[in-house]
């Protein structure tokens, strides 16, 4: 597999990110972060899907990494950009942590999956100490406490049809968290809970590499 770090200039952005591309490419995978993540964090989960026959591509969200912009609320047009630039290989897949995965879900990707994603407008003052406390020293915010107010401002995810996206969560995740998604699988949305994850390490977990690879196979028909 090919292994490149690229600067995606497009949109007049430049997003940093990490490309993998196997020698026969199926579609492309787009992952994206969380608060106070980085495009090294999702490594793990990219490779292992590159093993799948994807061209995977993880980006720094702007505040983020390498990413010389303070993050604000023009993060969603990166998420887009990225998607816009991979199309020319084929279908899009956005696979996104946190807010990354509100990101993904919201995006015009063609298949989407949100781990532990951030679906609510509003958190507790808890969870937003707890969330600054042990992230917030990562990112270069263009002011304090922006993250939550894109959350509040972002749209809410509408459910659809629930045949192109599927949401894992963990069992020790944030309460907002696991209370949306347990709404959701409610509604026969297609949602999947990962025993004793952690909200900051489900993406390195074995079992949600397993349950992402079965999804994409699925998805692409791959046996």
């Amino acid at each position: 597999m090919k292994i490149e770090r690229k600067l995606i200039q497009q949109n007049g952005l430049s997003i940093p990110s990490t490309v993998i591309e196997p020698s026969n490419s199926v579609g492309t995978v787009i992952i994206m972060h969380g608060f106070g993540g980085c495009k090294e964090e999702q490594l793990g989960l990219a490779w292992r899907v590159a093993e799948v026959g994807f061209t995977t591509c993880v980006i720094d969200l702007r505040g983020h990494g390498e990413h010389e912009l303070p993050l604000d609320e023009e993060v969603v047009l990166e998420v887009e950009t990225a998607i816009q630039y991979f199309r020319r290989y084929g279908k899009v897949i956005a696979i996104g942590h946190s807010l990354g995965g509100r990101l993904a879900l919201l995006s015009t990707a063609d298949y989407a999956i949100g781990l532990s994603p951030a679906l609510n407008k509003t958190f507790s003052n808890q969870t937003q100490e707890i969330i600054k406390a042990l992230r917030g020293y990562r990112v270069n915010e263009i002011y304090p406490n922006v993250n939550f107010e894109i959350l509040n401002k972002l749209p809410e995810w509408q459910i659809g049809s629930n045949g192109n996206v599927k949401i894992i969560f963990g069992s020790r995740d944030v309460p907002e968290i696991i209370s949306a998604c347990n709404e959701l699988k409610e509604k026969s949305v297609p949602v999947i809970e990962i025993d004793k994850a952690l909200h900051n390490d489900i993406f390195l977990l074995e079992l949600t590499f397993e349950k992402i690879i079965v999804q994409l196979k699925e998805w692409f028909k791959i046996l």
